[in-house]
């Protein structure tokens, strides 16, 4: 069994933003940071119905439910979502965030479909 990580990468102003998902039987693991290491950071949990929770963290606490509901959409499975950026970051990179998110989940900019 190979875990492979699907990755990505966008500029935001001077800064980069990373994205690496993984999908295993049950489940997405979706990890957002900005910078060159990779950071663990508020973690939440979203189930397939599109209900989520913080587990821990207080930063970002919005933006990775609203990752993580999108995911779940796009996969339907539980996801768990690491999101680690400056606040400022945070606030800005919302809509660039989610066309990565689609992008590599093979879907267009109106959620259709890319075969």
């Amino acid at each position: 069994m190979d875990l492979n990580f699907l990755t990505e990468e966008a500029i935001l102003g001077d800064k980069r933003l990373h994205y690496a998902v993984v999908e295993l039987a049950n489940a997405v693991v979706a990890l957002f940071w900005e910078g060159d290491e990779p950071r663990l950071g508020t973690l939440s949990v979203t189930l397939p119905d599109r209900v989520s929770s913080t587990l821990l963290g207080e930063r970002d606490i919005l933006l990775g439910q609203l990752l993580g509901e999108h995911l779940s959409v796009i996969y339907r499975k539980l996801v768990l979502v690491s999101t680690n950026f400056s606040v400022s970051t945070g606030r800005e990179a919302g809509s660039k965030l989610i066309d990565m998110v689609r992008k590599l989940a093979g879907y267009s900019s109106n959620m259709e479909r890319i075969e």
